[in-house]
């Protein structure tokens, strides 16, 4: 069901940083058709750990969060996806990093990715998905949870090779068509009123 979009403000008095964590949910499995496309688009936008365009403008660039990213995640048996961000700052930075995290959604939506950004996710992301398997503790863990499901690697293979075929135009449309900025319910949490008093503003803007 659709949540209507909600802002939340929590006082966390002495905490020398602060948290935003905005999301929503859509109606997704990790089967359906767009799924490749918005992974990918995520990974774009800020599921590429340092090098996304929220960390690059929000971190790298501006300077204003210790963290910031995003996650999207679909269920492999109900249509029930997750797109969430995250950032972390000092209170005193909170309404700048809002309107960064929102001017950069905006932006994606609006202008889309280059053929160079799907290019370098693309790859990242594969090479992420190959380094895991490398991992005994991780590959054990996709191989239980297959189980479950009635899965084998083959799904995975599918769907590196779904990512490997995609298009700047189909990751743009996918993220145009499931990411909406009004859906997002927003929760920042920490000691606004002491940096808010020092500027001489209004506590949680």
């Amino acid at each position: 069901k659709d949540a209507k979009a909600d802002k939340v403000v929590l006082k966390t008095p002495d905490k020398a940083n602060a948290t935003l964590q905005a999301g929503f949910k859509l109606q997704m499995q990790d089967n359906d058709s767009d799924y490749p496309a918005l992974l990918i688009g995520n990974y774009i936008v800020g599921g590429g750990a340092l090098k996304s365009r929220l960390a690059d403008r929000i971190r790298q660039k501006e300077g204003l969060s210790y963290g910031v990213g995003s996650r999207f995640t679909a269920n492999a048996q109900d249509k029930v996806g997750t797109w969430m961000a995250f950032a972390i700052f000092n209170p005193a930075n909170s309404a700048k990093v809002e309107a960064a995290f929102f001017e950069e959604l905006q932006k994606a939506l609006k202008d889309g990715f280059t053929a160079e950004e799907l290019q370098s996710a693309k790859t990242s992301w594969l090479q992420g998905q190959a380094q895991s398997r490398a991992q005994d503790r991780e590959l054990a863990t996709k191989l239980a949870g297959n189980l479950s499901i009635d899965r084998t690697l083959a799904f995975q293979a599918e769907l590196e090779q779904k990512v490997s075929s995609l298009t700047v135009d189909q990751v743009n449309a996918a993220l145009r068509k499931h990411l909406d900025p009004a859906k997002l319910s927003i929760v920042k949490a920490g000691d606004f009123a002491k940096a808010t008093a020092r500027a001489g503003t209004v506590p949680g803007k």
